[in-house]
């Protein structure tokens, strides 16, 4: 599906599949990287940065991976940085596989690919393609394909039966232990009458505060259309996230469904307010929080680059590099950075942090960032993989944070590209 004109649609629900069990046992790898020895990393605490330069990339990394999890010393940090310079190749192949493809994650502990299989041949297909791609991966069977997984969350956020009726949206998935999780009350999981289904968990949820990061703001930039400019309609602000193209080519700018300007038109600029066009669609439901501007101004509209804002660059931005093509390659454990409107004028860059769930049930199924949170007018902004290669790649858009700026204990969501408006290509630098 591709935006277009029209009021606010909302998704149509998936069939849901059969589900086929509980966990398998894990099968250990296969394949070594060899990593060079890297200085060691800051202290956790100090702000990660993507600062748009090539020789501080692997340190932004590791300084992410430190803010994420306090456990982790400083050389293992910068070790989990390293070891991601081929994720972009083995992941691209993972993808590949949907029919026998159970998720995947990246453990910066002990610097590994861990990739969940459903067949014996998978796991020797697997091994095979990290060892020749030099990649240290760890298979372990399951019984649920992602896609499966996918499916059932969906169906239970829009189910009428009494476990989704009682979810109310609050579904996720745990790749680690291939079920769809959802979240309740207390009180509620105490009083659920039903069977909970095979390969559904329930948690309690997490009770506290959050922000929808919308507020009115000012930055001035509208030379060209970037990921992380300040985005207005009358009466509020937001930020702009990525760049696509429809199938008929029209061009869209993609920013938070909730912030609430659906057939409002939206600019950019303060000194000269230059229009991008009117949002056309907006969803703000389940795992989607996306709205879609339909670029009309002539300037915008002839220019085809993706671009992310980066303060320090030359021209201000740095190029989008490709873009997630399912939820299989976006991947726990990852490094991803932000590039929204809020600027910390002694640290410039793009604030970075770590993927602790690829589908978090206490936020309807979004993807959670540890190590860094988001501030009010970030909504809509750009999420982007940060590889140690110097690639960045375009994974959703900002919906939400912990309560407050930059408070701990220091979480963001995000709505993953992969789950909607799928007809989309995403222009690259």
């Amino acid at each position: 599906m591709t935006p277009r004109s029209g009021p606010t649609r909302t998704m149509k629900p998936g069939g849901v599949p059969r589900l086929l069990g509980t966990v398998g046992a894990a099968t250990l790898l296969v394949c070594t990287l060899l990593v060079a020895p890297a200085g060691a990393a800051p202290a956790a605490g100090t702000a990660a940065r993507d600062t748009g330069r090539a020789a501080v990339v692997t340190a932004a990394m590791a300084q992410a991976y430190l803010n994420a999890h306090p456990g982790l010393s400083a050389d293992a940090a910068a070790r989990a940085a390293e070891a991601q310079s081929h994720g972009e190749a083995l992941k691209t192949e993972l993808v590949k596989r949907p029919e026998t493809f159970g998720g995947a994650w990246f453990d910066p502990f002990s610097a590994t690919y861990q990739v969940a299989v459903t067949t014996t041949a998978a796991e020797r297909d697997i091994i095979k393609v990290g060892r020749d791609l030099g990649v240290p991966v760890r298979t372990h069977r399951v019984t649920r394909t992602y896609a499966e997984l996918e499916q059932r969350a969906e169906a239970l956020r829009t189910g009428s039966d009494q476990l989704g009726r009682v979810a109310a949206g609050l579904v996720g998935i745990d790749v680690e232990t291939n079920q769809v999780v959802v979240a309740l009350p207390q009180r509620q999981r105490d009083a659920l009458t039903g069977t909970v289904p095979a390969g559904v968990t329930l948690v309690t949820a997490d009770a506290r505060p959050f922000d929808l990061d919308v507020c009115n703001s000012r930055n001035d930039c509208n030379d060209s259309l970037r990921s992380g400019l300040v985005i207005r309609r009358s009466g509020g602000s937001c930020s702009a996230g990525f760049a696509a193209r429809g199938s008929t080519g029209v061009r869209w700018l993609l920013t938070s469904g909730h912030c609430a300007g659906l057939n409002a038109a939206w600019s950019t600029g303060t000194t000269t307010p230059t229009t991008i066009g009117t949002m056309t669609d907006a969803i703000d439901s389940g795992v989607v929080d996306a709205g879609a501007i339909q670029v009309t101004n002539a300037a915008y509209r002839a220019d085809t680059v993706g671009r992310i804002y980066m303060h320090n660059a030359a021209g201000r931005s740095v190029p989008v590099d490709g873009a997630a093509p399912s939820m299989g390659f976006i991947l726990q454990g990852e490094t991803v950075c932000l590039a929204a409107r809020i600027i910390d004028p002694a640290n410039p860059g793009n604030p970075c942090g770590t993927i602790t769930s690829v589908s978090d049930p206490n936020k309807r199924g979004m993807v959670r960032v540890g190590g860094y949170d988001a501030c009010p007018g970030d909504s809509g902004g750009g999420w982007y993989w940060l590889s140690s290669s110097g690639s960045r790649w375009a994974y959703g858009l900002h919906s939400r944070s912990e309560s407050g700026c930059n408070a701990a204990p220091n979480n963001s969501w995000f709505s993953p590209l992969p789950s909607f408006w799928t007809g989309l290509t995403y222009e690259l630098g």
